[in-house]
């Protein structure tokens, strides 16, 4: 596969979280990640959508979401579910935002003999196989370059910069009417501002929980939830399980 010019090119890659949990469900609709999304199953369960396109998740493959590409799944049964949500620069800036099915044989040998390490090898680890998983991206995915509309993305940074995620409030700082705004946003990024940013919130309020030091109250006061049980429902819907059982896993890891 050849992608740049310089193959010494540095890819800079940031891990936001890389986990493995054990018990998940999904009943989500329209959730879209600013990151990239990899994950495995290494059972089946599941089901997984982005616009006309659906796979039945099973162990025979692996999954990579470029970020911002909106995606709905479901599931009939719990599951264990390994995945990382990551950051990586170009030219991966260029990939057509849909979902890619790749082999699973790197995440199935990640899962069977890497799983439980920790510190630094814990870190490198994900890093190789996040690696394997982009190097096995077909070329003409590469040549489809999405770029966001400008205003969208100003909108995404004011709302990053100033914690304003009225409707509004974005529209004016971009010069555009409300309706209007609406419209562009969800042709951009195929889902509305609402559930966008409700998205960037429940993804806060997941990192808190992961850093430490947090209640699940105090996680879900400070992202901007009316109270525990609206958070704790929206957290379920999205990410396909509870806050409490999210944290007992954490726990269960480090210790």
């Amino acid at each position: 596969m050849s992608i740049c010019t310089n193959i010494f090119q540095e890819i800079p890659i940031e891990i936001h979280i890389a986990r493995c949990l054990e018990n998940v469900e999904w009943n989500c609709t329209e959730v879209i990640h600013p990151a990239w999304f990899l994950f495995w199953n290494h059972a089946p369960g599941a089901r997984i959508i982005c616009e006309k396109a659906e796979y039945e998740v099973t162990p025979e493959h692996a999954f990579l979401i470029p970020a911002y590409t909106a995606i709905s799944g479901y599931s009939e049964k719990k599951f264990p579910h390994l995945y990382t949500h990551f950051s990586v620069g170009s030219p991966f800036d260029k990939v057509e935002n849909k979902i890619y099915v790749l082999d699973p044989g790197p995440a199935r040998r990640f899962y069977e003999n890497h799983l439980n390490c920790t510190g630094v090898e814990y870190n490198l680890r994900w890093r190789i196989l996040i690696m394997e998983y982009l190097a096995q991206l077909p070329e003409d995915s590469f040549t489809s370059r999405w770029q966001m509309d400008s205003r969208i993305r100003k909108a995404l940074e004011t709302a990053e910069k100033l914690k304003r995620t009225d409707n509004r409030t974005l529209a004016e700082s971009v010069g555009m009417s409300v309706n209007n705004f609406c419209r562009c946003f969800r042709r951009e990024l195929k889902i509305s501002p609402k559930r966008y940013f409700i998205s960037m919130r429940l993804n806060a309020a997941r990192n808190m929980l992961v850093s430490g030091g947090v209640t699940i109250s105090e996680a879900a006061h400070r992202s901007g939830f009316a109270d525990r049980y609206q958070f704790s429902k929206s957290f379920k819907e999205y990410f396909g399980i509870t806050p409490g059982a999210f944290l007992r896993q954490e726990k269960q890891k480090k210790n």
